[in-house]
């Protein structure tokens, strides 16, 4: 893998325990695969299952969510410079997909599948742990901003309602 998928590697949270430890990114980067995504193309298709986690490696994405309704709408823009990565949770639970990552720009990405990712905890068991170690501490911190989130609508709803 080249020195360039390492370089970016390095600056991403997911894989932050391993900034030092060439190694390892040395085997990280190995797993990954590169994929190339047109203008206008999805990512990633909310509703959709999916089993791969993305890093933005070029380019610019949207993230959308669907209303109840089936209405379209954008929560964020991502840039590659920004050293983001999408797509995680599928990681440990090939279910659903939660948003669309549509490309505003041609988006290269580096890609981890589900069984790389598991093959690459069974070879080495530090890297296992330490990823799964950064996921839960996403996760959590998602719940966590979901759960103020929704305490914030309830409160909103009863001081409209009373």
């Amino acid at each position: 893998m080249s020195e360039s998928v390492i370089e970016r590697i390095r600056k991403i949270a997911i894989f932050s325990d391993f900034k030092n430890d060439e190694e390892r990114l040395g085997r990280i980067a190995a797993k990954l695969k590169t994929k190339r995504h047109e203008a206008g193309s999805a990512i990633i298709v909310e509703g959709e299952e999916g089993d791969t986690l993305f890093v933005l490696n070029s380019g610019r994405v949207r993230i959308l969510r669907n209303t109840l309704s089936g209405e379209s709408f954008a929560l964020v823009n991502l840039d590659a410079d920004a050293n983001v990565y999408f797509g995680e949770i599928a990681l440990i639970d090939s279910d659903r997909r939660s948003a669309t990552v549509m490309d505003l720009t041609a988006c290269e990405t580096l890609t981890l599948s589900r069984k790389d990712y598991l093959e690459l905890c069974e070879e080495d068991p530090v890297i296992g742990y330490r990823l799964t170690f950064q996921l839960a501490l996403k996760l959590g911190s998602a719940l966590r901003k979901s759960n103020r989130d929704m305490i914030t609508m309830y409160q909103a709803l009863v001081e409209e309602i009373g």
